[in-house]
């Protein structure tokens, strides 16, 4: 609304954040909607990721709706399909910056210390593990032995990061470790790194 000699008061301009799923657990812990009213929070599927190309075409289909409603957009994502920064340049959008969603999950060098100690690792959260049957176990044909070594042959470690709110997901961590011959480590997320960069754009 327009602030005028009337008297009338503007209203705040709503901003959007365009996330992928697997944040949807860490943003309600940090209670970002009750925090920053005036953020609309929207969740893309995070299946997309097997798909980057169609999950481009979503993501610019999204900020295209926010132009039309001149809503200023943030990407919460890793670098989830190639040239992401340079999309994100194109479409005029703030992307939180980070190579890997678990990076945010985890912090930066949290994050760091992990790769070093082990290249060789696979990170799941939550949502990976309950719909990993949909998500790649079928699509990547990993029922076959060739195609599993093929994706995973250079994995040597599976590691769980775990949120406040997930259940007891112990028995399918081990598992999915079985399945895809990897040890397990199960390692609890840690939101810092994530709070901060959501307070240096305004949202906290």
């Amino acid at each position: 609304m327009r602030n005028d000699r009337e008297g009338l008061v503007e209203s705040p301009k709503v901003r959007r954040l365009l996330a992928c799923r697997v944040f949807k657990p860490a943003l309600i812990h940090l209670q970002l909607s009750r925090r920053s009213p005036h953020l609309r929070i929207d969740y893309v599927p995070s299946y997309l990721h097997i798909a980057p190309r169609a999950l481009e075409d979503r993501l610019r289909r999204e900020i295209r709706v926010a132009e039309k409603k001149r809503q200023e957009v943030t990407l919460l994502y890793g670098e989830c399909f190639p040239d992401m920064q340079h999309f994100c340049q194109l479409s005029g959008v703030h992307k939180i910056p980070c190579l890997h969603c678990y990076q945010i999950l985890l912090g930066h060098e949290r994050f760091q210390r992990l790769m070093d100690q082990e290249a060789g690792t696979f990170f799941v959260e939550s949502d990976l593990i309950t719909h990993f049957k949909e998500y790649c176990l079928d699509p990547l044909e990993l029922h076959d032995q060739e195609m599993r070594y093929l994706f995973f042959g250079n994995y040597k470690k599976l590691l769980y990061v775990r949120q406040p709110g997930d259940p007891d997901l112990t028995p399918e961590v081990e598992s999915l470790a079985g399945i895809l011959q990897l040890t397990a480590e199960i390692q609890d997320a840690d939101y810092s790194h994530l709070e901060r960069e959501l307070a240096k754009l305004g949202f906290l």
